[in-house]
């Protein structure tokens, strides 16, 4: 039960985001479109949006089995905030360039560089 109550927070939370992305656009005369710009790039939306609900339907489901969501508000609201938090996560994550490591990781304030970091 907690799965399912998770799965539609979950594609709630996904058709918010996805209801935000769409708009309308001067390219578009004045029609609302979805949130890619070539049909080469639905695949790849539409694998992340299901990626994310499922992602939020297994952390209900374990959370529920672990007994930590014992209510379908619970489970619901683990489902919505999945997606949500992923995203976040997402968003910090740092693209460096290849083969070079990300500035500052294991440095001291001293300027000698930890190895153990």
């Amino acid at each position: 039960m907690a799965a399912m109550w998770g799965f539609v927070g979950s594609a709630v939370a996904e058709a918010l985001n996805l209801s935000g992305m769409m708009r309308p656009t001067s390219e578009s005369e004045g029609r609302w479109q979805w949130p890619w710009r070539d049909r080469r790039d639905r695949p790849i939306v539409v694998f992340a949006v299901l990626l994310r609900t499922v992602a939020g339907t297994g952390l209900a489901a374990a959370a529920g089995a672990g007994g930590l969501a014992t209510t379908a508000f619970a489970s619901f609201t683990f489902g919505v905030a999945a997606p949500l938090v992923i995203a976040k996560m997402f968003d910090q994550i740092r693209v460096t360039g290849q083969g070079q490591p990300p500035e500052n990781v294991g440095s001291r304030p001293d300027g000698e560089h930890d190895d153990a970091a």
